[in-house]
């Protein structure tokens, strides 16, 4: 037939062709091999995998250094009495303790409170930022802030002013009335300072509603 006798000229053809190829000493053919990054048909995607056991890790976001210093100086304060009173009392040093912290008490117990029914917050000299005082201010939410002394007046007030310029008066400390007084270490060294700090207790004790 026909078609027998073509294949059989093909068939013919590819004999003659590849008997030459081993005279001339070609003994293996090499075949195109696919083009990198082609696929199969049918060929499926590949997830990356995870080893087994590995748990995935969220990304984080390193704390910036201001907030991590903020952190470290509110460590630093020092609370004393109820969290959750009215009047609070900011000042540098030692708390309730020793001839100034006595003499503190005795002004807190003159205005008509107790000690425990006040709070005291504390910093020692050097060691607080306006920052970390203010937010410890503004979680307590005090209806008055006292705060005692140029150092404890210029970090809340963020004025330099000498702070018989700045006392006498309230000021608005984030909608917090703030009365700047002396502190009561200078009242021990200058007794004719605790008139004006009285007067500065008055005012307080009138916004808070205590007799006078």
């Amino acid at each position: 037939m026909v078609e027998m006798d073509e294949r059989e000229m093909v068939l013919g053809s590819l004999k003659g062709y590849l008997a030459e190829l081993l005279e001339s000493g070609v003994d293996e053919l090499t075949f195109a091999q696919p083009a990198a990054g082609g696929r199969e048909k049918g060929a499926k995607e590949k997830a990356p995998s995870t080893p087994a056991g590995a748990v995935p890790q969220a990304p984080t976001t390193p704390a910036a250094p201001e907030a991590a210093a903020v952190l470290a100086e509110e460590g630093s304060l020092r609370l004393e009495g109820d969290p959750r009173a009215r009047l609070l009392f900011v000042m540098r040093g030692s708390g309730f303790a020793g001839e100034a912290g006595e003499l503190l008490e005795k002004i807190v117990v003159a205005m008509g409170f107790g000690k425990g029914e006040v709070c005291l917050l504390s910093f020692a000299a050097g060691e607080a930022s306006r920052a970390a005082v203010a937010g410890r201010i503004a979680a307590l939410d005090p209806e008055v802030v006292v705060s005692m002394g140029e150092e404890a007046t210029a970090l809340l007030l963020d004025n330099e002013a000498p702070l018989q310029r700045l006392r006498g008066r309230f000021h608005d400390l984030a909608g917090i009335a703030l009365m700047p007084t002396h502190h009561a270490e200078a009242m021990l060294e200058n007794q004719g300072l605790k008139r004006d700090a009285w007067n500065d207790m008055q005012q307080v004790m009138g916004r808070l509603g205590k007799g006078r």
